[in-house]
């Protein structure tokens, strides 16, 4: 019968998140302080630009991490670069200079590599490795996420595809206060899933997994989370991954999907981006996806 890794007979879905899913407090507090350390590091070596603040991305910043599965995305907000044109001039200068002052950090870091718009690492926090990517971004002058502060740069991102991907990057804390806002119980859903999709070796990402889920509590009425139980939310994530050909994630807070980019099923729209279909096929439902389709219709029908 299907069940999640680790279940014990009888085990209830809660206790079970509980043991074995949820992080335990001491880890992420010790990850934070690592995390806190490298980027205090690596702003004392960004001398020729002034880093303005410092946000928490990825899982760790949503609070939506995993037991010994975290990451954690460092957005390195510069406050002297004025726009995204003088950020994509910048930028490779910038991934150098924060490259060599991670070479000094005090913990151990492996497996360091620099892409075009991040440096990719990996820490080691109590015996155990965090994928951590370091990301230099601009705050983007808009003075609030207002669906009318934003809609003149999304205009810009739909005239200038050139840019799309550093306003893409940019976007990231409007990502993160997206996710992280959410009742701890819709989170702990999300920490299952994802759990879930990392032992069952599915391709689904971290970030689409946190967007279905609370797409999934929305489409459930968004009932009290007090009186929510994780199997009820479970079972509706879990119809929704059964049937691909209908699945359909979006939101029209910060932009009116179609009048961007509205794909043909299944999508998963970014709440932030109007550009990013976390689910792209190639052309009709890629075999990976087939896949997590027929697991889930597995999963469903024992889930209890």
């Amino acid at each position: 019968m299907a069940d999640f890794e680790g279940r014990n007979p009888g085990e209830s879905l809660e206790s079970f998140i509980d043991r074995v899913v949820n992080p335990d407090s001491s880890y992420v507090t010790q990850t934070r302080l690592v995390i806190h350390t490298v980027a205090d590091l690596m702003r004392s070596k960004s001398v020729d630009h002034k880093v303005g603040s410092t946000v928490k991305g990825g899982s760790l910043g949503k609070g939506t991490a995993v037991k010994g599965r975290s990451d954690a995305d460092l957005l390195f907000v510069y406050a002297d670069i004025p726009s995204i044109d003088a950020l994509r001039t910048t930028l490779p200068k910038l991934l150098r200079e924060l490259q060599s002052a991670l070479a000094l950090s005090k913990h151990k870091v492996t497996s360091v590599k620099r892409t075009p718009f991040t440096i990719q690492f990996e820490i080691e926090v109590n015996g155990q490795l965090n994928e951590v990517d370091v990301l230099p971004i601009i705050q983007l002058d808009i003075g609030n996420w207002s669906k009318a502060k934003m809609n003149p740069i999304y205009q810009q991102m739909k005239t200038n595809e050139e840019l799309r991907e550093y306003y893409f990057k940019c976007l990231a804390p409007l990502q993160v206060e997206f996710v992280s806002k959410q009742d701890e119980k819709i989170k702990r859903s999300i920490r299952l899933l994802k759990y879930w999709i990392k032992t069952r070796k599915h391709v689904l990402k971290s970030y689409a997994a946190e967007l279905l889920v609370i797409k999934a509590y929305e489409e459930m009425g968004s009932p009290q989370v007090g009186k929510m139980k994780s199997l009820e939310l479970m079972k509706t994530v879990f119809t929704k991954l059964s049937d691909l050909k209908s699945l359909t994630v979006s939101w029209d807070k910060y932009y009116t999907p179609s009048t961007y980019y509205l794909p043909s099923p299944p999508y998963i729209l970014d709440p932030a981006f109007p550009f990013h279909n976390l689910t792209r096929q190639k052309s009709g439902i890629d075999e990976k996806y087939v896949h997590l389709e027929r697991d889930a219709k597995k999963f469903l029908a024992n889930l209890k």
